[in-house]
């Protein structure tokens, strides 16, 4: 078997909730090829679904060190930002998740991350804006876009308060 059918059967076992077996083979699978940036993110991904974030880490680093690229990049960064803030490493997370942010921009799934993160990292304004420009560039909802403009303003003055 080669390593992208190893891969495909790995995530296979991860569907199945066989956790154990999905990190064994990937394992042997990184001792095969323990510089390749993909098998390191799918080592990272086995350690994370079973809850062991400190593990998945590393992994996950490694792979953006080693050129991972394209939609795995991508899932790489908001599964590091999230391991991240789920161990209380916050500006870790703000960083990763900014990095998703930053190399894609159509990506709305690492903005929503990025704004949890910057809540847990106590930018509360940072949060909140981004939530609502998240908002307004997504809603269908009438009720909402009737309020765009407003909001729009808003989200850009969190802090202001308007006396008379």
């Amino acid at each position: 078997m080669d390593k992208e059918e190893t891969i495909e059967q790995a995530k296979a076992l991860r569907q199945e909730d066989k956790l154990n077996e999905s990190e064994e083979l990937l394992l042997a699978l990184l001792e095969e090829y323990p510089d390749d940036p993909l098998v390191l993110f799918e080592v990272g991904g086995a350690y994370d679904v079973m809850g062991l974030e400190t593990e998945a880490i590393p992994y996950y680093e490694r792979a953006i060190d080693e050129g991972l690229e394209g939609p795995e990049l991508l899932e790489c960064l908001i599964c590091l930002g999230i391991s991240q803030r789920a161990i209380g490493d916050f500006q870790e997370a703000v960083d990763a998740l900014e990095q998703a942010v930053n190399d894609f921009p159509d990506d709305n799934s690492s903005k929503t991350f990025l704004a949890l993160a910057y809540y847990s990292n106590q930018q509360y304004s940072e949060s909140v804006r981004l939530l609502l420009d998240l908002l307004l560039t997504t809603t269908n909802d009438e009720q909402i876009l009737s309020y765009a403009d407003t909001l729009d303003f808003y989200k850009d003055n969190l802090d202001e308060v308007w006396d008379d």
